[in-house]
């Protein structure tokens, strides 16, 4: 059976690790085993992520792959996976860490050069081990030309086997660093020039904004690229959100993050397989189930990020079906426990999914909607939010009908209320 699960993955895979065909448990075989398959489809739907995983032993030893992404291995010149961690530590030239200062407030930035990576490269794993997780930003040279990486991972050990895993995920980051870099350049400028600080700093803070919506569009771009509606659904969603956000009393720069946040709420639609996201007819329970963990996986997917719109749009990705009463999902939260970006978006979603077609049910009428809307009053919905929305019906109104004129086509992609 092990030597069929080995065969099976080397051949559709490109498996070329150890565990599968190693001595260990069947339960960590069967962790690989998943994540490799989940990791692969979110590469064939065109994902900008690199997923991979890496495992090394607890009492020391080199680190292998037991996974990566056939992206990740034409960077590294389509190199077989038992040469990928030699060839990765080769071409690596620089490792960025970020921490807060121990006696303030600041972020303090380790930069580390090749020598020093090889020195200390024990001792990073262990901290890894410790944390249960690690984010660096690595500096590597691919085809001659400097590319600057994201890495993103989640450290398991097993103590059983003695082995660990760190379950990530790369993004490359080289306009953000290069963004990084000039800034301070341009902070070391300014104590020469403070006559242009403001205006200095206005523009460095545009370039900031871009940076943060440039992550947010690519992720958001490949969960649109998988259907027609789902473009459309997001724009009338942030415009929604946006009317409730104003009223709610919130300011300009708070408002701008939420409407730049509310597009990544299905994010994690992306590790949920096509076979059931894309069905025309009814979920069957155990599908509803799986449909319902996108939730949690946009969650994932949104870990790690230190910017407040990261932030936000992580916070709406995991609590845009938590119920004011507590019914929801995924953790069942009550009342004001739910993040305020959630308990908008919540009602705002599930208005808009009502008011549009799909195949298996036609758009309800405006006022319909609105009276469902005010029937899940304080079960579904917060009240205040709830009263917000019917004090700007003539507002929602107006997004509504510009959308409907357009006369779109929508593919099935299930709202789960």
């Amino acid at each position: 059976m092990v030597n069929k699960t080995y065969s099976l993955f080397q051949n559709k895979f490109a498996y070329n690790g150890n565990i599968l065909k190693g001595v260990y448990s069947n339960t960590l075989k069967k962790k690989i085993a998943e994540t490799i398959i989940h990791m692969t489809a979110l590469e064939k739907i065109g994902t900008p992520i690199l997923p991979y995983i890496a495992a090394w032993k607890s009492d020391g030893g080199d680190i292998w792959y037991e996974y990566a992404g056939e992206r990740l291995r034409q960077m590294l010149g389509n190199k077989a996976v038992s040469q990928l961690a030699e060839t990765f530590r080769e071409n690596l030239s620089k490792r960025y860490s970020y921490r807060r200062g121990f006696n303030t407030s600041d972020i303090v930035k380790n930069i580390y050069d090749k020598r020093q990576i090889d020195k200390s490269r024990e001792f990073m794993r262990r901290m890894a081990e410790k944390y249960g997780s690690s984010e660096v930003i690595y500096k590597v040279v691919v085809s001659g030309e400097s590319i600057w990486l994201k890495d993103l991972a989640r450290i398991e050990t097993y103590e059983q086997e003695r082995v660990v895993l760190s379950f990530g995920s790369l993004i490359e980051v080289t306009n953000e660093v290069r963004l990084e870099e000039s800034l301070t350049e341009t902070q070391k400028e300014l104590e020469y020039h403070k006559k242009n600080l403001e205006l200095l700093v206005e523009e460095q803070t545009q370039d900031l904004h871009k940076a943060q919506l440039e992550v947010v569009k690519r992720l958001t771009h490949a969960a649109e690229f998988r259907d027609g509606q789902t473009g459309f659904h997001n724009k009338r969603l942030s415009k929604y959100c946006s009317i409730i956000g104003r009223a709610y009393g919130l300011l300009k720069g708070a408002n701008w993050l939420l409407y730049n946040a509310v597009p990544m709420h299905d994010v994690g639609k992306l590790g949920i397989a096509d076979s059931i996201l894309l069905k025309k007819s009814s979920l069957t329970p155990k599908e509803y189930d799986i449909i319902k963990g996108h939730c949690e996986m946009g969650g994932d997917l949104l870990k790690g990020g230190n910017s407040k719109l990261l932030k936000i749009a992580r916070a709406v990705a995991l609590t845009h079906h938590e119920h004011w009463d507590g019914s929801g999902y995924p953790k069942g939260m009550p009342g004001k426990k739910i993040p305020l970006a959630g308990r908008i978006v919540a009602i705002c979603d599930v208005f808009d999914a009502l008011t549009s077609q799909r195949p298996y049910k036609e758009a309800w009428k405006f006022e319909e909607a609105v009276k469902e809307i005010q029937r899940l009053n304080n079960t579904f919905f917060d009240p205040q939010i709830v009263k917000l929305f019917i004090q700007n019906l003539s507002e929602i109104r107006k997004i509504y009908d510009q959308f409907s004129k357009s006369n779109e086509e929508f593919h099935s992609i299930p709202e789960a209320i």
